[in-house]
């Protein structure tokens, strides 16, 4: 007969707080401060999961305050004499997790990697972000970031939280130490990542109209563009192009650029997505110029 062996382990307090004049008046939404303290806890749940797949975890909120709560995170372990696990559950690395999976988050800006090594024989990888950036974090902590149920709940008490009028910044802490922090203008990176398939790419030379620029960062320079029957978003990767602006060219709305543009349908399970971007612009045409056309003699 195997003797199953139960133990606990101390739970250790994670605090997640929420900071701005929504939270200074006290007109922070009661309900979404709770969907967001059961969003909290589940991400905590997911990152321990990573990290402890055959561990019981339960989190359990221990003090809610104005504009913050703490979760406490206990560990219930079974095991076949209690060895059935290689390590001991330590809150310390759920932490870290926790930390590199909000960075990471924020790195990704929404994105899936566009590629993922494994450097050595450590538990490290290497993430390459889309505009070519390099972070290094444990294999857990990008697992988790690429959780579905652990992205959901991202957007829930990050990404939806910042997004209300008055709450500018949440912060997660424990024992007094700041774990990882995030802003109103990285609220629209913290979501589900889904990893695409690329289905089909293609290049093309076309006349778009400016309707609306956009130089935010962080926005990946997304610009809102006329092809003569829709009104569609641009990614804007033409550097050189963005320097010009920079550098004093003028524009305005409805001027035209001759640009190449690159398409890229890619799917996501049985979803399809159209991507569109502008690598190159060869002309800049101002909108109001009159565009002369050749209609040949006429014979009256």
């Amino acid at each position: 007969m195997q003797i199953v062996e139960q133990y606990e382990e101390p739970g250790v307090g994670i605090l997640l707080k929420y900071k701005g004049p929504s939270v200074d008046d006290g007109s922070m939404d009661v309900y979404a401060a709770a969907a967001n303290m059961v969003a909290f806890s589940d991400y905590v749940v997911a990152a321990t999961r990573q990290l402890y797949g055959d561990v019981e975890v339960k989190a359990e909120v221990k003090a809610f305050q104005h504009g913050s709560f703490e979760t406490d995170l206990i560990f219930h372990v079974v095991g076949l004499g209690a060895t059935v696990l290689t390590t001991t559950p330590d809150v310390r690395s759920v932490l870290t997790a926790v930390k590199e999976s909000v960075n990471l988050f924020k790195f990704l800006k929404g994105q899936p990697p566009q590629k993922v090594e494994h450097t050595d024989q450590s538990n490290n990888v290497t993430v390459t972000n889309v505009n070519g950036n390099v972070i290094i974090v444990q294999t857990e902590s990008l697992n988790l970031t690429m959780d579905e149920k652990a992205g959901k709940a991202a957007a829930q008490f990050v990404g939806q939280a910042l997004s209300k009028p008055g709450v500018d910044k949440i912060e997660i802490q424990s024992e007094g130490q700041q774990i990882a922090v995030a802003t109103q203008e990285e609220a629209p990176f913290f979501h589900a990542i889904v990893d695409e398939t690329p289905v089909v790419e293609q290049t093309i030379q076309m006349g778009l109209t400016i309707q609306e620029p956009s130089f935010k960062d962080g926005s990946g320079h997304k610009w809102t563009m006329w092809d003569g029957e829709a009104s569609l978003q641009y990614a804007m990767e033409d550097e050189t192009f963005i320097a010009r602006i920079d550098n004093g060219e003028a524009f305005r709305k409805g001027d035209v650029l001759i640009c190449d543009v690159r398409f890229t349908q890619t799917r996501a399970g049985s979803k399809l997505k159209i991507q569109r971007t502008i690598i190159k612009v060869h002309d800049h045409r101002d909108g109001y110029e009159q565009v002369e056309f050749d209609l040949g003699n006429r014979d009256e």
